[in-house]
């Protein structure tokens, strides 16, 4: 008699038992699942994939953003708007500084797809790569 193979259970990983004075709740942004997490800094409930823990984690540390929003290109043809978004995440406690600073910034073309723009002093520069086509 042949052995069939098991199939996999899709049932929820058991819970595990977290500090309850420290636990704080998250939806996960990772991907669309949005699993609802929560976590201890130690121990996480509720993430589907690996992504969700270190997402969860994350959050308790230092939580950060990818950012999109759109740069002013004035050009002879007149004001263009051009999507833009951060190469890497960003403090969350940065954002409004960084927003500040990409707010002044002005192309006088509009750049292809790709290109990378910079703002802010070297210090705390912010590296933009251009998503899309003139919005």
């Amino acid at each position: 008699m042949e052995k069939t193979p098991e199939k996999k259970s899709k049932r929820k990983k058991p819970e595990k038992p977290l500090n309850k004075e420290k636990a704080k709740r998250y939806t996960c942004i990772v991907c669309p699942a949005c699993c609802d997490l929560e976590t201890d800094g130690v121990e996480v409930n509720g993430a589907r994939c690996p992504k969700g823990e270190a997402f969860a984690k994350q959050e308790m540390v230092a939580p950060l953003r990818v950012i999109t929003t759109t740069v002013r290109s004035d050009t002879a043809t007149g004001t263009k708007m051009i999507p833009v978004k951060t190469t890497c995440p960003v403090p969350l406690a940065l954002i409004p500084e960084v927003m500040k600073q990409v707010k002044e910034l002005c192309l006088s073309e509009i750049p292809p797809i790709g290109t990378l723009l910079k703002t802010g002093a070297s210090s705390q520069s912010v590296e933009w790569v251009v998503t899309g086509e003139v919005a």
